[in-house]
C-alpha cells in the first residue's frame, strides 16, 4: 500500500492552479497537464478489487496531454493514498484492492515530481446485496404534479444490513395507464431542481448517499387523462450481479380531474 502524507494533500489543486495562468509550461517527458483520476467506480466492495460498471477489474487512470491538447502514451503514474491506515494496496498498474473495512478514502495521483492531481474519494463499502423502495402512495394532486421515488441500497457486514454508499440506481418510466407508448414532454422524471438528467427524458439515475438512499422524482405536466404512471428502479452488485429486490416498481395513481 502507498500511503499519503497529509501535507501531501494540501497541494492537490496547485497543478491545476499553475495551468491556468498563462503560458501553459511543458514539463518532463513534454507533458503540458494531467487529468483527473478516472475511477471505474467511486465504491469498492470491502475485500474485494475496485471494478467498473460490468463488474470486471478496472484500473484508475490518469492521462497526460502536450501543449496542443495531444494524449502522450505510455506515460505511468503513482498513486498515493489517505488515511495511512487505510488497508488500500494499489499495483503499478493502477488495480486497487481495498481491506475488509468500511471507510472512505482519499486518493491521489502524481506523474514525474510536479504534476499530481486533485483529491479523489473512494468509498469502501459493504458490497450491495438488496433493494427496496418506497414512493408516493397518495394519489398526486394537481399539474404539474410531482412523485418522490426512494430506494434503499444495503449490503450485509455480519448479522446487520447497513446502508452502501456510491452504488448508481437507474429509474425507468415503464409505462403510463398501463401502456408503454409514453409522452416524455408530460411525464419525466427529474432531479431536485426540475431538471432532466439525461436525453431520454424518461429514464434517470442517482448515486446512493452515505445512507444508501437514491431519490429522483416523476414529473408529471399535464395530468389530463393520465390516471397511473409505473416506474422501476434498479441497482447490481459491485460485481454487476443482480441484487434482491429488483427491480423496484412504483405504481403512482394521479388524482382524477373533476
Amino acid at each position: 500500500m502507498r500511503s499519503l502524507a497529509p501535507r501531501l494533500l494540501v497541494g492537490c489543486a496547485a497543478v491545476i492552479a499553475v495551468l491556468s495562468c498563462g503560458d501553459v509550461p511543458t514539463f518532463a517527458d513534454g507533458i503540458a497537464y494531467i487529468s483527473a483520476i478516472d475511477l471505474p467506480s467511486i465504491a469498492v466492495g470491502a475485500g474485494d478489487k475496485l471494478r467498473d460498471s460490468l463488474g470486471d477489474t478496472a484500473s484508475l487512470q490518469v492521462r497526460a496531454y502536450d501543449k496542443n491538447n495531444q494524449l502522450i502514451s505510455g506515460v505511468s503514474a503513482t498513486y498515493f493514498v489517505s488515511p495511512i491506515d487505510a488497508g488500500i494496496h494499489i499495483d503499478a498498474n493502477g488495480f486497487l484492492t481495498a481491506s475488509d473495512s468500511v471507510r472512505t478514502v482519499h486518493v491521489v495521483a502524481r506523474i514525474g515530481d510536479r504534476l499530481q492531481t486533485a483529491v479523489a474519494l473512494l468509498y469502501v463499502v459493504p458490497i450491495p446485496d438488496q433493494i427496496v423502495g418506497t414512493a408516493t402512495t397518495d394519489s398526486l394532486p394537481g399539474a404539474p404534479a410531482k412523485g418522490t421515488l426512494l430506494v434503499t441500497v444495503t449490503g450485509t457486514r455480519g448479522s446487520t444490513q447497513p446502508p452502501t454508499q456510491g452504488i448508481v440506481v437507474r429509474y425507468q418510466i415503464v409505462a403510463v395507464n398501463g401502456s408503454t407508448t409514453i409522452d416524455s414532454n408530460r411525464v419525466f422524471l427529474v432531479d431536485d431542481a426540475n431538471n432532466p438528467l439525461r436525453n431520454i427524458r424518461t429514464t434517470a439515475i442517482d448515486t446512493t448517499d452515505p445512507s444508501g438512499i437514491a431519490s429522483r422524482f416523476v414529473l408529471v405536466s399535464d395530468t389530463t387523462g393520465i390516471r397511473t404512471i409505473e416506474i422501476s428502479a434498479t441497482a447490481r452488485s459491485l460485481h454487476g450481479e443482480t441484487i434482491a429486490g429488483n427491480p423496484v416498481k412504483f405504481l403512482i395513481p394521479l388524482k382524477k380531474g373533476p
